[in-house]
């Protein structure tokens, strides 16, 4: 487990509960998590240079021969998806009767290339279409092409030695079919080039331009939703069309990225990631479609298997793993090469590709998910990203055939994986019984809890609290309840704040029946059925409570970690703290009164705490009140990529009313400024000093390293108390819940150099609000 990085500082005089000592200075731990020495920097840098020595001669080997893989024998007809047959599919229609209105829109969408992702707005996607810019910038970089059918359109932009192929494959594609522009940030205008090596491609070089649009356009979402407009078709639900047409569609828009995007070339290739869930969603709009009585021909096949061993290299030779610094990224390529490995006919590189892919995910559930559920990355939104990642690629694992856990069993080794331990992995038994997986209990009780903390970080209108970046990033959109509940509207807060279907997904899983699984979502019967389990069937309780509401008491959450031994709810830690308040040398109050009604209820009345120590969240839920306090690591082991300046910030909403609101991420590299502007403290309900900033945002915009980390002193039901020394000294903040209102008290001691610490006003910049990536709002949902 690890324990160097997300460890709080050290407590001053903790047996007293606060002795008032000034913060110090801890110097890195000397070790890594579990116990190996840190690599020494000669050794590093020596591994560098090893790794620049490779790239290069990849480069040039790349450059001279053709990185297509020979097209051999197409894929075997999976039976994954063959549950989803014309009864599941009346079933989806009955229980979801907005779904096949849904489902048809999106598939009608796809067919004319129309996309709206990370806030473009309805664009159709070609060469030579105009953009609308980011903010007024605005480039003319995609021309028009003549796309003649036996590709000759593709000299000068394919590299010489993968053009032949390229035009082999391009001719697969229907007459008359229009090119996607893979390549273009369709928001800017900015178009990357198809012959740029992968390693040569530059992200952040010019204002506006955003790698994250070609990225999730490439990442093919859409194309299972296509793959499953099949189903409709063929069961002639009202306004589909022809099964035929979206089974057409599916396998040109496939083909016309493999042959416009060779192996390691273009802006697509850039991110291993990227290329993990590419690959994971074509095998399953693939086998959905299969499920339809859909039959490609064998031509298409033969690139299909040969694009996704394609696949599967290229994230084996750029696993984004590291010694610390790994986070949703690693996991998004082991989940990949898991699928992939699934989907392809067995041989030693791919049962390799699948032993790793066990071997790494059970050890990346306990590196990378606290004991109390909660991710690793400080941010709501990523813990969603990276709890979805976990529950799909467990639900394949459960549901592997016979041959293919076979292949766990038995020692595998590849000389490209030296990570590869080469042992037969033990096959556990199920929570819900009938069959097998390499997941041990512990992971699916850590799955079971991931679902608890988004369900505690859910504000009462479905939305959770935007702790952290959100980058809107998912592994599988297909059947996600929160499209239906957003009215298929991408612009709308639900589609990106509504995490209902992770909880609804893990906890059908695992046969849980809260009155979330009850309501299911069409994903979770889709998960469901490929661990080769109904959805809606107990056959077992699941593995540990999924629920971090458990406590009306002064004592915390059941969630908290084992290991957790210091009681939360000290009274003698809140006598100090107000203590410590009276004698204040600086302090500043914020009331917030509830407004008159007519419940019989006071504000404080029924109030549950739910603490998640792991990741620094603690949630306060009652009748009449909802409030979420942000407190504790930096995330990433330290790196704080997607941690915000929010140590000690509160979301609060009281009587269904939001009075204080996280404004969200909004943008990464495009504008820098507002990359910033998004993560300061100014932008949040958080303890400020007028001028500062808590941590360097002068430093990459992945990177909070040296910012302080809080340290939750109390947490019951009379409220909170905490503290940081982001601003160089002790900042506490006090939150009082009463009867009517919540008094917040941010304030500095006396003593010493504390002194000079002059706490302003803590309202937060009135930014506009982003409900998800790219995308504002003027005025957020009340």
């Amino acid at each position: 487990m690890r324990r160097s990085a997300a460890a709080p500082l050290p407590q001053a005089g903790l047996g007293a509960r606060g002795a008032g000592t000034r913060p110090t200075v801890v110097p890195p731990p000397a070790r890594r998590p579990g116990g190996r020495p840190v690599l020494s920097y000669g050794r590093r840098l020596l591994g560098r240079v090893r790794r620049e020595l490779r790239a290069l001669a990849e480069k040039r080997r790349n450059r001279r021969q053709p990185t297509f893989i020979a097209a051999s024998a197409g894929l075997p007809a999976h039976g994954r998806f063959a549950f989803v047959d014309q009864d599941f599919v009346a079933a989806l229609a009955a229980d979801f009767p907005d779904f096949p209105e849904l489902l048809r829109r999106q598939a009608a969408d796809a067919l004319e290339h129309r996309f709206d992702l990370l806030g473009s707005g309805p664009t159709v996607v070609a060469h030579g279409v105009p953009c609308q810019g980011v903010e007024g910038v605005v480039y003319a970089m995609s021309l028009p092409v003549s796309a003649d059918r036996a590709g000759n359109w593709l000299a000068g932009r394919v590299n010489g030695a993968n053009l032949a192929e390229a035009k082999r494959l391009w001719r697969l594609v229907d007459a008359g079919y229009l090119p996607i522009d893979w390549q273009l940030d369709f928001k800017s205008g900015y178009r990357w080039r198809e012959d740029c090596w992968h390693r040569d491609i530059r992200f952040a070089e010019s204002s506006g331009v955003d790698v994250k649009v070609p990225w999730e356009l490439a990442r093919c979402q859409h194309l299972p939703a296509l793959a499953l407009a099949c189903h409709f078709a063929a069961g002639d639900y009202p306004g589909f069309h022809a099964a035929e047409d979206y089974a057409c569609a599916l396998r040109d828009q496939a083909l016309d990225f493999i042959a416009t995007n060779p192996p390691g070339f273009g802006v697509n290739w850039a991110c291993a990631m990227d290329v993990a869930i590419r690959a994971t969603n074509l095998l399953l709009a693939r086998d959905i479609a299969l499920a339809a009585g859909v039959r490609f021909d064998a031509e298409f096949e033969a690139a299909f298997a040969a694009a996704l061993r394609a696949h599967g290299r290229h994230v084996v030779a750029n696993l984004e793993w590291a010694p610390r610094h790994r986070g949703n990224h690693y996991l998004a390529d082991i989940a990949g090469l898991a699928f992939i490995a699934a989907g392809l006919p067995g041989d030693a590189e791919i049962d390799a590709w699948l032993a790793f892919a066990a071997q790494e995910l059970v050890a990346e559930i306990d590196y990378q998910f606290h004991a109390d559920g909660s991710n690793f990355e400080a941010s709501v939104c990523y813990h969603r990203l990276s709890a979805e990642i976990v529950l799909w690629t467990a639900a394949l694992f459960a549901g592997l055939p016979p041959e293919k856990k076979a292949v766990l069993q038995r020692p595998q080794r590849h000389r490209a994986l030296p990570r590869l331990r080469g042992e037969a992995l033990p096959l556990h038994a199920l929570p819900w019984g009938g069959g097998e997986s390499p997941l041990p209990t512990a992971c699916w009780q850590r799955l079971a809890r991931m679902a608890g903390f988004t369900r505690a970080l859910t504000r009462p209108d479905g939305l959770v609290v935007q702790f952290g970046d959100n980058d809107s990033g998912r592994f599988v959109t297909l059947g996600g309840g929160e499209q239906l509940r957003a009215g298929n509207d991408p612009a709308a807060p639900a589609w990106s704040l509504d995490h209902g279907a992770l909880v609804a997904g893990i906890e059908a899983l695992l046969g849980a029946t809260t009155a979330v699984t009850r309501a299911a979502d069409p994903a979770a019967r889709l998960v469901c059925g490929l661990a080769g389990r109904s959805a809606g069937t107990t056959g077992g309780a699941p593995p540990a409570p999924a629920s971090t509401v458990a406590s009306t008491g002064n004592r915390p959450s059941s969630q908290l970690a084992a290991d957790d031994a210091a009681p939360l709810a000290d009274e003698r830690a809140w006598a100090d703290a107000s203590a410590r308040r009276a004698a204040a040398g600086s302090r500043w109050t914020s009331r917030f009164a509830a407004s008159r009604t007519s419940s019989p209820l006071r504000l404080s009345a029924g109030l549950q705490c739910a603490a998640f120590p792991g990741i620094g969240c603690y949630v306060l839920r009652g009748p009449r009140l909802y409030l979420a306090i942000r407190c504790g690591e930096i995330g990433l082991a330290g790196l704080g990529a997607h941690a915000h300046c929010d140590q000690l910030a509160i979301e609060l909403v009281i009587d269904g009313e939001t009075r204080v609101r996280d404004p969200g991420t909004y943008l990464y590299t495009a504008l820098p400024a507002r990359r910033n502007a998004y993560r300061s403290v100014a932008a949040h309900h958080a303890p400020r000093v007028a001028g500062r900033e808590p941590a360097d945002l002068t430093r990459h915009l992945f990177d909070l390293r040296g910012a302080a980390e809080g340290q939750c002193r109390y947490f019951g039901t009379r409220g909170f108390v905490g503290r940081h020394a982001g601003y160089g000294a002790w900042v506490w903040r006090q939150i009082v819940v009463d009867d009517e209102g919540i008094d917040v008290h941010d304030f500095c001691a006396a003593d010493g150099g504390d002194s000079a610490l002059v706490l302003a006003d803590p309202t937060p910049q009135q930014l506009p609000f982003s409900p998800a990536y790219g995308r504002l709002l003027e005025r957020a949902p009340r």
